[in-house]
């Protein structure tokens, strides 16, 4: 699967390795919570660019995966808790690859999830997840994501993450 991931240009060969050995960690090795979900998203894209707004460098990173039984509710539409799992484990690795790409040290927590449901998904839609990086600054870093119903051509929910540096002790 890693073969398929497109990576801008401006990543090294060492950084792509660091950014696939952390989607594998968090998706796959070590999730405590929501592997059955997680271990199936597939990385399609990792693109480290400079924002034309600021000339400040951010990260997008996008995600698909197809709808199964173990993410709905009981009305078989996606469920709520699933769709803030799956921001919080994109924003997440959005947010490592701008680190991996920027040279950063440290480690993020979740400080704040605010989502915002569009549309329903059911059984059996491809969902694409576009995770873009929206800030980085000393203490706090944030990015967004929207999660599109691509075989239904419609936006299921998006959501921004706020995270802070852990203290170090």
């Amino acid at each position: 699967m890693a073969s398929d991931v497109r990576f801008s240009s401006n990543l090294s060969p060492q950084q792509r390795a660091a950014i696939l050995d952390f989607e594998d960690r968090v998706m796959r090795r070590d999730p405590r919570f929501g592997k059955e979900t997680t271990s199936r998203l597939e990385l399609r894209e990792v693109d480290v660019y400079e924002r034309r707004e600021d000339k400040k460098m951010h990260a997008r990173v996008v995600f698909e995966i197809d709808m199964a039984e173990d993410m709905l509710n009981l009305v078989g539409n996606m469920h709520g808790g699933c769709v803030m799992h799956l921001i919080d484990v994109c924003t997440t690795l959005a947010l490592n690859a701008l680190k991996i790409a920027l040279n950063k040290e440290g480690d993020y927590v979740s400080h704040g999830i605010n989502t915002v449901f569009h549309a329903p998904a059911k059984v059996g839609a491809r969902l694409e997840l576009i995770n873009t990086t929206t800030a980085w600054g000393s203490r706090a870093v944030s990015a967004r994501t929207e999660i599109w119903d691509i075989t239904n051509r419609r936006l299921v929910a998006t959501g921004i993450q706020n995270q802070m540096q852990t203290a170090r002790l």
